[in-house]
């Protein structure tokens, strides 16, 4: 019903899967229930999709990501440009 709603709001939905799902500028965190197949549609292209926990670009130049995820699990993607993400990696001693 809510999903419903924000659609009909014209509210932005990364993911049909219904997983809980965290999002900011620049970061799209998800946590699984079940495992498989995800997909997410960012509102804007970026030039980077980045698994902050397997430290791996997924994707380059999109508006939308596909990963598959284990069940129970936790994930946080980095969202932007690609040398912000460098730099800030760099920057932190990483």
């Amino acid at each position: 019903v809510l999903r419903g709603l924000a659609r009909f709001s014209g509210v932005h939905l990364y993911s049909e899967a219904g997983d809980v799902l965290y999002a900011a500028r620049g970061l799209v965190g998800v946590h699984t229930v079940s495992g498989g197949k995800r997909v997410f549609q960012l509102p804007r292209a970026v030039e980077e999709v980045y698994d902050l926990f397997d430290n791996k670009t997924v994707a380059r130049n999109t508006k939308t990501f596909q990963v598959t995820l284990p069940p129970v699990s936790t994930a946080l993607y980095y969202t932007g440009a690609a040398g912000l993400r460098a730099a800030w990696k760099r920057g932190s001693g990483a």
